[in-house]
């Protein structure tokens, strides 16, 4: 059996840090998320992407606009709803063996660091 992830840094049920967003959700870098499910919401040349959900009570940016129509705005809101993120913006946190590039303390925002040792406990 083929697994359909093949060569993604995630898999649905992962725990993951953010590494990068857009630069109107900066403030979502080191916020851990919960992998949900593949987002079908992009085309694939825009990259996979997952369905997460912030693991914080704490709103956080998420964007939205139409990336089929450049000429909208860009707006961000604030919500803790599942909303997708690009697989290459992910770190897992949870492995079944050896990570190649480990989670360190230093990639979790502070305002965050109290659900990574819960989640780790």
């Amino acid at each position: 059996m083929r697994d359909r992830f093949l060569g993604l840094r995630c898999r649905p049920g992962d725990l993951a840090v953010i590494t990068q967003d857009e630069p109107e959700c900066q403030a979502n870098i080191g916020q851990i998320v919960r992998i949900l499910n593949e987002s079908l919401e992009f085309l694939d040349g825009l990259g996979f992407h997952w369905d997460v959900q912030p693991l914080s009570q704490q709103p956080s940016p998420v964007l939205i606009s139409d990336y089929r129509d450049k000429s909208q705005s860009r707006k961000v809101t604030y919500d803790n709803c599942p909303r997708a993120h690009l697989d290459a913006w992910l770190r897992p946190m949870l492995y079944e063996e050896a990570p190649e590039e480990p989670v360190l303390k230093e990639d979790i925002q502070p305002d965050f660091m109290h659900e990574a040792l819960a989640v780790s406990e």
